[in-house]
């Protein structure tokens, strides 16, 4: 998946490369504008993942969208930072 395709897959994130002397670095998602409460960071959500490429950052977010989900399930007035636009 390209960096493009990322972006418009995850809407609620800023998706970008990193650099390295060798070239693009690592994979790298931070969410936006979103506050994460006590409760939210504790069951691991984060504001910014991480991947060595496409694929784990991929992994990355869908662990994040799943803890989302999770917490939403317990407590359905928590508000959604699922990160995939919903």
């Amino acid at each position: 998946m390209t960096l493009e395709e990322l972006t418009i897959r995850y809407p609620d994130w800023v998706i970008w490369r990193g650099a390295a002397a060798a070239g693009p670095g690592g994979w790298y998602a931070t969410r936006r504008g979103v506050f994460l409460d006590n409760e939210q960071l504790h069951a691991g959500m984060a504001l910014t993942v991480s991947g060595d490429d496409a694929a784990g950052l991929i992994r990355e977010l869908q662990e994040q969208q799943e803890i989302a989900s999770r917490l939403a399930a317990v407590d359905p007035g928590v508000t959604s930072a699922a990160g995939d636009g919903t």
